[in-house]
């Protein structure tokens, strides 16, 4: 139904303004289009920003290696 509702409308306006000019066309273009870009910024502006604290512990040291046994890899190591 609200598809419906959409063509009817998007419908009626292009009715209104299709034998409008170049010009006044481009007018409701920028004035559609800026009033979306509000909307999509504002959106955009609502992202959470992040800090060091919204990671912390989100991992475990258990599988890796401590500085002692990284370096111990890399004497051993053979070239």
């Amino acid at each position: 139904m609200t598809a419906i509702a959409l063509k009817h409308e998007s419908e009626s306006y292009w009715n209104l303004i299709k034998d409008a000019g170049y010009e006044v066309k481009l007018v409701l273009i920028k004035k559609l289009s800026d009033s979306l870009r509000a909307t999509v910024t504002e959106k955009r502006s609502r992202r959470k920003s992040y800090t060091a604290d919204d990671f912390a512990g989100m991992w475990s040291d258990e599988y890796f290696m401590d500085a002692d046994e990284i370096n111990a890899a890399i004497r051993n190591r053979k070239c």
